[in-house]
């Protein structure tokens, strides 16, 4: 017998025992026999390690060793795992030759099956060891031809090694190997966690640095798995300074993430089974009886209990008497990797049990997040009573309950806003109190993110007035206990508040807003901030871009912002690229309306560039995030803007008239997003042939923007559109002064262009309901030429109200044609009388007449 090499057991801690054993094996080996044996163990336990270790043994003493690393990907490849065996037996060449002589008629998957098994006699009287790392995904024919080689009366000596977490029964089971006793019966050898002395060891020991008993206690996650402590040794190798508590976090959050991520590594190889009741677990375990997680999992009783075996064995479950996660805060990361479509059914199967045995599933939704389910209303086809609690009901009282609980103030910040993710959906009003509680309440160092949160939440609703006297009261108080570079995302979302809705004063001093950003979010509101005043377009472009480069740091409202900031200063691509992003990130982190908000911008842009349908289809999606009666009411006109002009550039101006009617059904909040829906009826207005009403919406918009310094017409055009009103109610001058003015602006913005094409979008679309529009002013020329009255000439305003006094209207019908107050037309026929020298209505209009006729 060939001796063992020395100290070949000495890196592998509290494993003597199993590695004396796999030793015995190998002694016998050379003495001729044939067997097979499995190592199982948890999460880390360092079965590979064993195995190297074998393998080591076994060519030290001149066996012949064959070697495979099996993995999901390959399991279903036939006999790919002997195949890998084989190739680390023979040279290629040799496997080759043998695959040669094989008939012509051969299945290939039986021509694999002889060459190996050939490949074998060839060797024997030499004994040789079959080493198969995570023996539990080989593919079943590959299986079946180990167990029947270890069974068989006649050949060489083999010893085949496999390691596995799960136990050996369920792999041969699964392929579909016979439960008989045979001539080779399978050796289990158990890998058990490391005792605290051993742990100890290996972390001293492969640190190099001597390790005080109290990171044992701090890195308990690791349950004594040698290879979760062998990086967390290596984390600890690489701190400089001492093993203080100041380092403790640091290696616990190590331990976690080493654990974490080999138990998510072994829950991909196990059965769906397995997988399947793991991710029930997660999310409601600690809720139901095992009869309950049973059905919810859709398992019978034998599956249910091989499920819960192989679990347990990998060290995914707690030894308990009812299947619990090992550690409570692997149900994130458990869940984390379901797609949405799992998600929706698990919370289905869920809901549907609470509501046939009122077992309290509540907090499934609560571990889920923002799914489908949430807002799904039940219908005749769930085959359940009409008084069954919807999805969101349930989670919402789960969550009541678990903050009627003693928590810490962060966990109830954190559950507020997880109440509030849920209700902005089926109560908005109550998800908005949630919020204003955690702002109010809540403004601590520990719950400050939270409080930022919060005030995104908030915002992205559309509720801007409350968000803006919120947050001044709560930077208020925050100021003399959080540091200033904290406060600044806090004053950026308080100025795009402001942005959108002024108000009366504030009864706390609003925070200070500056033009020289100190934090990523702070550029993001003033690249939007000067983008809807047409003012530094290079800047603004700085400011988007180098903002957009950390979003981490940038609340979504802001995101969104600095995405509109790139979309009106040209940067299409760019601008939409971030929206998707803020998508993907509020999705994620269950903000629905900020979701909302950036798809209600695509759809926007899509509109102005040409692609209705596209526009459509992102205002569906945005309202599948977040339904409609959800929308604060100082945001719907913005969504039923967006609705009208698309469906008016799809063809469809019938819908879109039926839509503006339905908002007239609806409280709207007054506020600069209500100039969007003021033009959209405007265009409207003008298809059906009213002018005058046009023209008041327009003007309306226009004072709207004007008011928040909005001048920039990438944001609505309503210039252009004016125009065209102005024209058909026979103010050509005064269109053409509307023409101009927009066309200086966009000229010195920078994107004349860009702006060109939409308004020609939007021209021709008028021109296809056969509204009359006015040519395009001369850049070289003036916009109007002054018209004269018996020599005195008029301007463009002056002359809209006298052509109209000729043609015998009075002011108040004036007034109503050209979208001004009656009072306004007084004041310039006044004016007019004391230039002209006149006295009266009558004698202005002969005077007028008089100039025509010299004319």
């Amino acid at each position: 017998m060939t001796a063992p090499p020395a100290l070949v057991s000495t890196r592998l801690v509290g494993r003597d025992a199993t590695l004396g054993a796999i030793d015995g094996f190998v002694t016998r080996l050379e003495n001729g026999a044939r067997e097979l044996a499995v190592v199982t163990g948890p999460v880390g336990a360092g079965r590979s390690a064993v195995l190297d270790w074998a393998v080591t043994r076994a060519r030290a003493a001149g066996l012949a060793v064959g070697v495979a690393r099996c993995s999901p990907r390959e399991s279903r490849i036939p006999y790919g795992t002997v195949t890998q065996l084989m190739a680390t037996l023979c040279p290629p060449s040799r496997f080759g030759a043998l695959a040669g002589a094989l008939g012509r008629g051969t299945r290939p998957t039986a021509a694999v099956a002889h060459t190996c098994d050939a490949l074998l006699t060839e060797s024997a009287g030499r004994p040789v060891l079959l080493a198969v790392d995570d023996v539990h995904l080989a593919d079943p024919d590959s299986l079946r031809w180990l167990v029947e080689l270890g069974r068989r009366s006649h050949g060489g000596p083999v010893l085949a090694l496999g390691t596995s977490p799960v136990p050996d029964r369920q792999v041969l089971a699964a392929a579909g190997v016979p439960a008989r006793a045979g001539t080779c019966p399978v050796h289990t050898l158990r890998l058990d966690p490391l005792t605290g002395d051993e742990a100890h060891t290996l972390l001293a020991t492969r640190a190099g640095r001597p390790v005080p008993k109290a990171v044992l206690a701090a890195t308990a996650v690791a349950g004594g798995a040698p290879a979760v402590l062998r990086a967390v040794a290596d984390r600890i190798a690489e701190l400089a300074g001492p093993l203080d508590t100041d380092a403790l976090p640091h290696l616990v959050a190590t331990a976690r993430a080493a654990w974490s991520a080999r138990a998510l590594a072994t829950a991909r190889g196990l059965s769906d089974n397995a997988v399947g009741l793991l991710r029930v677990v997660a999310a409601v375990g600690h809720l139901l009886d095992f009869g309950q997680m049973a059905a919810i999992a859709g398992l019978d009783a034998t599956p249910f209990d091989d499920a819960v075996a192989a679990l347990r064995a990998c060290g995914l479950l707690a030894d308990a008497d009812t299947p619990r996660l090992a550690h409570a805060w692997f149900a994130d990361d458990v869940l984390a990797g379901l797609t949405r479509a799992e998600r929706d059914t698990l919370h289905l199967r869920a809901t549907a049990l609470q509501g046939g045995s009122g077992a309290r599933i509540g907090t499934v939704a609560d571990m889920l997040g923002a799914v489908t389910g949430l807002v799904r209303p039940w219908t005749a086809s769930d085959s359940g009573p009409a008084t069954r609690p919807r999805p969101a009901d349930v989670t919402t009282a789960a969550l009541r309950h678990a903050l009627r609980e003693p928590v810490t103030d962060t966990e109830r910040a954190r559950l507020l806003l997880r109440l509030a993710a849920v209700e902005a959906v089926t109560a908005p009003q109550a998800s908005d109190g949630r919020l204003r509680q955690v702002m109010l309440r809540h403004a601590t160092p520990e719950t400050w993110p939270a409080v930022l949160h919060a005030a995104d939440l908030l915002l992205s609703r559309g509720d801007a007035e409350t968000t803006r006297w919120v947050i001044a009261d709560v930077h208020q108080r925050a100021l003399t206990v959080i540091p200033d570079a904290q406060l600044r995302p806090l004053r950026a979302l308080g100025r795009l508040a402001g942005d959108e809705k002024g108000g009366p004063p504030l009864v706390a001093p609003p925070p200070v807003h500056t033009d020289h950003p100190g934090h990523p979010a702070q550029a993001a509101v003033l690249a939007w901030t000067l983008a809807a005043r047409a003012d530094d377009r290079v800047r603004v472009l700085d400011l988007a871009r180098t903002t957009l480069a950390e979003p981490a740091a940038v609340p979504l409202m802001c995101r969104i912002a600095a995405a509109r900031a790139l979309l009106c200063a040209g940067d299409v691509t760019g601008g939409l690229d971030r929206l998707d992003a803020v998508v993907t990130d509020a999705r994620h982190t269950g903000a629905r309306a900020a979701a909302a908000q950036a798809l209600l911008t695509r759809a926007e842009v899509a509109v102005r560039l040409g692609r209705p349908e596209d526009g459509l289809r992102d205002l569906a999606t945005a309202t599948r995030e977040l339904p409609p009666a959800s929308w604060h009411t100082l945001l719907r006109p913005r969504l039923t803007a967006a609705e009208i002009l698309a469906l008016i550039r799809c063809g469809r101006v019938d819908e879109a008239r039926r839509v503006a009617e339905r908002a007239r059904t609806r409280p709207e909040g007054h506020s600069v997003t209500s100039g969007f829906l003021l033009y959209a009826r405007a265009e409207l207005a003008l298809i059906d042939g009213d002018a005058t009403r046009a023209l008041l919406l327009l003007e309306e918009c226009g004072r709207l923007l004007r008011s928040k310094r909005w001048r920039n017409p990438m944001l609505i055009a309503w210039r252009g559109t004016a125009a065209v009103a102005h024209h058909q109610l026979g103010a050509p001058a005064t269109a053409a002064e509307l023409l101009t003015e927009e066309h200086r602006v966009v000229e010195r913005w920078g994107t004349a262009s860009a702006f060109t094409a939409v308004r020609t979008r939007t021209h021709d679309t008028l021109a296809r309901y056969g509204v009359d529009l006015p040519g395009a002013p001369h850049r070289d020329e003036p916009a109007d030429t002054p018209a004269e009255a018996g020599g005195e000439a008029l301007s463009a305003a002056e002359r809209a109200v006298t052509d109209l006094v000729v043609q015998g209207l009075g002011n108040r019908e004036i007034a109503g044609r050209l979208g001004l107050s009656t009072r306004t037309v007084e004041l310039r026929l006044t004016k007019l009388y004391r230039r002209l020298g006149v006295k009266g209505r009558p004698a202005l209009v002969t005077r007028l007449l008089a100039g025509q006729e010299d004319g």
